[in-house]
């Protein structure tokens, strides 16, 4: 908006203020687009915000009717010191006896004790690590020549080992740890490459043997005894990871979790209520403040508050005893809300779990196939937003082309003024002129 003073100076009118005024009335139509830009502003936030709220119901409708939901299982053990068990969709339900007889180890290997870390007394060359079948050279420079040096080098060369130099009683070690666990990970030094030095540089110490994990399942005549290079097992029962912590024997014991499906059947609830809060909400309309919501009125959220509760009373399972959702304790209530009865929902799923698998399948592959539909490219949440969009991209070309008008309007009425000013001007001199002229002209007729 542009700065101006044109005050009158002759005539003493407050011009500046008379303009404002002018102009405040040539804006108004601004203001009236500002006032409904601002309302579709509100409406199409809310249409965001349950735009939001619908692909989240639509998301946890999607995992009721998500087979793999139902597959969800649990692993525990009877002793953790031993084990512990972890279960993945679709494990196999059974009671297993499982005894570790011995951990898998990686191999280790160290030098005999030396004074001093640093000490400059071993050869120099080439020394060779052998992990496995896999042969790595390493160089030995001078300088290197020292239980920390060597340490670096072959940490450097990439060996497939860990190198450290530990403390111990008497002075330190080098010790060689296998990257690789079980026996396919053992080590091996030559360190015939290496020449001159005070000092041999050998390795006769076995720290930890190269030793694979001994798992033995069941218990009978016909247990089975695998190897596994690693104390992770996920290859013995079906969809279970055990973690071997100590040697004895356990019970391992995988079952369906119930758990999984009643947290997926209360995410789902709750993300059908936050929909109906929202609903609710923006469709309100309260007499006592005269307050509206931003979307009162509006058809296309009346459509929704219709279709989502008839979806979740309609669905209905023949040919079996469970047959709603309500009678595995999910309902509809006064509110709008979904209450869901736990109690009513574990005998459901404990007593007739496929029964109550199928009906929940329904309602959230019925569920999900409504909020996809209203709110897909094309649909009505969609069509909503977009209309509002251009709604509020008209306004702002209205309201530009407006402020054009009344910057017009405003230097045309600075204009106008200006040259009032200056016609006044022009009549306050001419009078002054005329004046001092009378006074002349009469003082020569004395």
């Amino acid at each position: 908006m542009s700065t101006f003073s044109v005050d009158g100076l002759v005539s003493g009118l407050a011009t500046t203020d008379v303009i404002n005024k002018l102009l405040q009335i040539e804006r108004a139509p601004v203001k009236k687009l500002q006032d409904r830009k601002a309302e579709a502003n509100a409406r199409l936030a809310a249409w965001r915000d349950l735009n939001t709220k619908l692909s989240a119901l639509e998301d946890r409708a999607a995992a009721l009717a998500r087979g793999l939901t139902y597959q969800a299982a649990k692993a525990t053990s009877s002793d953790t010191r031993v084990l512990t068990a972890a279960a993945s969709v679709g494990a196999v339900p059974g009671t297993y006896t499982v005894t570790v007889n011995r951990l898998a180890s990686a191999h280790q290997l160290s030098t005999d004790t030396y004074a001093d870390k640093d000490a400059l007394v071993f050869g120099t060359g080439t020394l060779t690590v052998t992990v496995g079948s896999t042969s790595t050279p390493v160089t030995v420079a001078q300088g290197q020549n020292s239980l920390a040096g060597i340490a670096a080098a072959i940490n450097a060369a990439g060996a497939g080992v860990y190198a450290a130099v530990v403390q111990v009683d008497g002075g330190w070690r080098l010790v060689l740890t296998s990257r690789t666990t079980g026996a396919a990970g053992a080590v091996s030094v030559d360190t015939t490459g290496l020449t001159g030095g005070a000092e041999p540089l050998t390795f006769p110490h076995e720290v930890s043997p190269a030793q694979d994990a001994e798992v033995v399942l069941g218990s009978g005549p016909g247990a089975v005894t695998v190897h596994r290079p690693s104390n992770v097992v996920q290859d013995l029962l079906p969809g279970v990871t055990l973690a071997l912590a100590g040697a004895g024997t356990v019970t391992v014991t995988v079952e369906q979790d119930l758990e999984a499906v009643k947290k997926a059947v209360r995410d789902f609830a709750a993300a059908y209520n936050d929909v109906t809060d929202a609903l609710t909400r923006y469709g309100r309309y309260d007499p006592e403040t005269k307050q509206r919501g931003a979307l009162q009125g509006d058809g296309t959220l009346q459509r929704i508050q219709a279709q989502l509760p008839d979806a979740v009373l309609r669905t209905e399972v023949a040919d079996q005893t469970l047959r709603r959702l309500s009678d595995l304790g999910v309902r509809v209530g006064r509110d709008g809300k979904l209450t869901v009865d736990e109690s009513k929902l574990a005998d459901a799923l404990q007593g007739r779990f496929g029964e109550a698998r199928r009906v929940l399948e329904a309602a959230g592959a019925k569920l999900r196939d409504e909020v996809d539909q209203l709110t897909k490219v094309d649909g009505p949440v969609w069509l909503a937003q977009d209309a509002l969009n251009q709604r509020i991209r008209s306004y702002d070309q209205q309201i530009g082309r407006w402020e054009d008008r009344v910057e017009r309007k405003r230097a045309q009425l600075v204009r106008m003024f200006t040259e009032l000013e200056k016609a006044l001007g022009q009549l306050r001199s001419q009078g002054d002129w005329l004046a001092r002229e009378v006074q002349r002209l009469g003082g020569n007729s004395r």
